[in-house]
């Protein structure tokens, strides 16, 4: 490399490191420009919804068992929406639905959150107490219908089957009832045995919670498990 060429590539690497340099002593007093910038202006200012978000959670949380709050814009349809979730039992969801509703109504009013439609509904969540109490239910309606049918139609009764539609479903209580009737007689005894579920619910087991806020659906089967009864 001659001496001329040599020093020209050297000078070049020179302008090209402190290219590099100066870039990053822009990079670095521009991100710090903004920091001091941010810190003068302050955050962000939130916007409308987030604000109103805010005023209902202060109003009802800790007041109410509330697992969740949000307001929803629906573009297929164009709805807007205030949806609240509220965690615990069927009556204790009952007892406050009308309140909270009020409360959010009375906030949005005047704001361009009026016409939004407020929605106020029992959360999926399912707390230890609920299961609790789901389960002891079931067990006195498979118990009771068990004992009395067996004493009602000996020799007849092969199994009860029993199921409950999820938490956040229109409540609705299935009772399967396996029998060991032949097909020949399948028409007559099934329909008495039907018959007989029916009373044990209206006299035994009328104050219970499942049976009385629940559609009842009754099915029975013979022993060849043939559905045999044809209310449902």
């Amino acid at each position: 490399m001659s001496f001329i060429r040599k020093n020209f590539f050297l000078i070049a690497l020179g302008i090209i490191g402190i290219f590099i340099i100066y870039f990053g002593i822009t990079s670095i007093n521009g991100s710090a420009e903004k920091e001091s910038l941010e810190k003068e202006m302050g955050p962000p200012p939130k916007n409308a919804d987030v604000k109103m978000l805010e005023k209902i959670e202060e109003k009802i949380s800790g007041k109410y068992e509330v697992e969740r709050i949000s307001i929803n814009t629906h573009v297929d349809n164009n709805s807007k929406d205030i949806d609240i979730d509220i965690i615990g039992s069927q009556e204790y969801y009952d007892s406050v639905k009308n309140e909270i509703e009020e409360i959010v109504k009375n906030l949005i009013k005047s704001t361009k959150f009026e016409t939004y439609k407020v929605n106020v509904k029992k959360s999926q969540m399912i707390n230890d107490n609920e299961l609790l109490e789901r389960h002891n239910l079931i067990g006195e309606i498979g118990k009771t219908i068990d004992n009395d049918l067996s004493i009602a139609h000996p020799g007849y009764i092969d199994g009860i089957n029993l199921s409950i539609s999820p938490p956040d479903s229109p409540p609705e209580l299935i009772i399967e009832i396996n029998t060991l009737v032949e097909r020949k007689k399948q028409k007559t005894i099934g329909k008495e045995i039907e018959n007989t579920v029916y009373k044990i619910l209206e006299q035994k087991l009328f104050s219970n919670k499942l049976v009385n806020k629940s559609t009842v659906k009754i099915y029975i089967y013979n022993k060849y498990k043939e559905k045999i009864n044809t209310t449902f």
